[in-house]
């Protein structure tokens, strides 16, 4: 059903893209103001708290309900389908990295610039929710997107917990896109470039750097025959390609696992 769900709903979402309407989430901004103003609830930090869990409670709710219903399987489908539809983006990777400005992709530093800012807006549209998704249901995928709006926004009241928690979420996400980057692109290759961060004290925090590093690595080492460091734009092609593949390997995963629990 899962598996079903991140079909449609990526599909629907890659061959019709999101309406602006979808995309700015303004009913959370108006919890969010709404929240701030109220003062018999302290510290701040525990407003957030209350106002994440009040729709994340709610779709869980409404998602049990449904698929405890037998008679509703298809409603139930479709649910997880909408949810998560709403919570990709807010607007396809490929369109805002083609309306990258061109004085950033000429700077200094324009390579790693592309491959880390595509890869970090690759987990927070992608990756983060596709895998709470399928832990958690709708539930977990909108939890992750309310999250990554609290965040963006700058609350400094609530940086360090919020960040926090999205570390937390975004942890066990890193590790496998680690892995699936391995299997989509030249294995050998970035295993014995990267491994080196394993033999460090603390290997198990070096996650998003291991990401970043592997994934530059792998666009320049394996994937562009001649690179050319003065051509951002094709860097840019080519590391959503290979985050494209990544995501496809963790498809099979989830398929796999769908045909286990059947078995």
């Amino acid at each position: 059903m899962k598996l079903l769900a991140i079909l449609i709903a990526f599909g629907i979402f890659h061959w019709l893209g999101k309406p602006k309407i979808l995309q700015s989430f303004a009913w959370w901004k108006a919890m969010i103001t709404f929240g701030q103003k109220q003062t018999w609830l302290k510290p701040d930090w525990l407003k957030y708290v209350v106002l994440l869990l009040i729709p994340v409670v709610l779709v869980a709710i409404m998602a049990q309900i449904l698929n405890q219903q037998h008679d509703h399987q298809l409603w139930y489908l479709l649910f997880n389908c909408v949810v998560l539809y709403y919570c990709l983006g807010p607007e396809q990777l490929e369109i805002d990295a083609r309306q990258m400005q061109s004085e950033q992709l000429e700077s200094e530093d324009s390579i790693q610039w592309v491959v880390n800012k595509l890869t970090n807006e690759s987990i927070q549209r992608w990756f983060v929710i596709v895998f709470w998704f399928v832990l958690l249901g709708a539930a977990g995928a909108l939890l992750c997107r309310l999250l990554i709006h609290i965040i963006q926004q700058k609350q400094t009241a609530t940086d360090s917990l919020m960040n926090r928690l999205y570390e937390l979420l975004s942890y066990p996400v890193i590790w496998l896109m680690i892995i699936s980057l391995l299997v989509a692109s030249d294995f050998d290759r970035i295993w014995q470039h990267c491994k080196r961060y394993f033999k460090r004290q603390d290997w198990y925090l070096q996650h998003r750097a291991l990401l970043y590093e592997a994934m530059d690595f792998a666009v320049e080492n394996c994937e562009i025959d001649d690179f050319k460091s003065d051509d951002p734009n094709t860097v840019r092609d080519t590391t959503l390609a290979v985050l494209k593949r990544m995501l496809m390997v963790w498809l099979v995963l989830v398929a796999f696992s769908v045909i286990f629990t059947i078995g």
